[in-house]
Order: structure tokens, then C-alpha cells, then sequence
């Protein structure tokens, strides 16, 4: 297990965010239930994108079935979000996140989810 992929795996787990670079670009495909696509600065990402988030989803755990190394330095992540709705609906949510690294922290995030299964888990 490389650096990189240890220090994403930590943040996983435990979502601590001085993991975050303080410059982190967090981006999220549209569907996500949040009310935009992008957010700059760890501040950003743990006082607002993650608050919107939890709103809808108070339980959500990162499930990675594999890293790939991409050719620029970046990691791919493949898995699913175990999520539970406001609701108490439940479900899995598949994605691909490309993670940078940068100085022993979290640089960058570009996620990409499973409309649909958002939906489906928030509807029912």
C-alpha cells in the first residue's frame, strides 16, 4: 500500500479533516444531494459540503473494492457508499473518486456517484 493510499484510507475511516490540504478542491458529479458540484478550501468542504450532505444522509461509510495508480500521480478509487437516508431508507450508491495527494495531504477529490442510486435510496 503506497503513502497516498494509506492516507485516503485514514481519512475514510475516520473523516478526519486535517487530513485536508487547506487549498483541497472537492468536486462532485451532478446528483449528489448537495446544493452544488464544487468546493475550495477545507473550510468549504467541512462546513458546508458535508453539513448538506448529512442532512440527507446522517449515515454514509466509503466501501473501496480498489485503487488504480493513474499515469499523473492520482489515485482512482472504485466502491460504493453505504448510505441511510434522513428517512431511514438504506442502500448502496457506486462511484469512482480520483484522489490527489499533495505534501502528505488530501489535495484534491473528484467524485463521480450513481445518480439513480441516490435517488433510489432517498425515494425508495
Amino acid at each position: 500500500m503506497t503513502e497516498a493510499e494509506a492516507l485516503i484510507r485514514r481519512w475514510m475511516e475516520g473523516g478526519d479533516h486535517s487530513l485536508l490540504a487547506a487549498d483541497v478542491s472537492w468536486r462532485v458529479s451532478p446528483g449528489y444531494p448537495v446544493p452544488r458540484t464544487e468546493w475550495r478550501g477545507r473550510d468549504e468542504v467541512s462546513g458546508q459540503f458535508f453539513p448538506a450532505l448529512r442532512r440527507h444522509f446522517p449515515h454514509w461509510r466509503i466501501a473501496v473494492d480498489s485503487f488504480v495508480p493513474l499515469a499523473d500521480g492520482r489515485l482512482l478509487a472504485s466502491g460504493a457508499y453505504d448510505a441511510r437516508h434522513a428517512s431511514g431508507r438504506t442502500g448502496t450508491v457506486p462511484f469512482l473518486h480520483v484522489w490527489t495527494v499533495r505534501d502528505g495531504l488530501i489535495a484534491g477529490v473528484e467524485a463521480v456517484a450513481d445518480f439513480g442510486a441516490f435517488a433510489h435510496v432517498a425515494q425508495g
